[in-house]
């Protein structure tokens, strides 16, 4: 297959091609697998320590450790935001065929 010819069709009919370099790419994945375990150990940890909070400090403590856990659980979509807006970002527009395409 060659990979110079693949488009993709917007719901609008605008034909669009991703322009991204794969050693980027691959960067990029490496960088969000790294804040994907950095976000679940930042929950784990919260989670963990409103646990104890709640087990050795009472109810009240608990339940303000509980809060600051539940602030953490945004963490985990970073991730999947920022992949997200790299794609967007790498995607090009095209209102007549690119040069760079071979001959039909």
């Amino acid at each position: 297959m060659d990979e110079r010819r693949l488009y993709e069709v917007g719901a609008g009919g605008t034909p669009w091609t991703i322009q991204e370099d794969p050693e980027a790419r691959a960067r990029r994945l490496n960088r969000l697998r790294w804040m994907f375990a950095l976000g679940i150990a930042a929950n784990g940890a919260t989670w963990t320590l409103a646990g104890a909070a709640l087990v050795l400090g009472g109810r009240a403590w608990g339940a303000a450790f509980g809060v600051l856990a539940l602030l953490t659980a945004p963490l985990l979509m970073l991730p999947a935001l920022v992949e997200a807006r790299a794609r967007w970002r790498a995607r090009r527009r095209h209102r007549t065929r690119p040069e760079r395409f071979p001959g039909a």
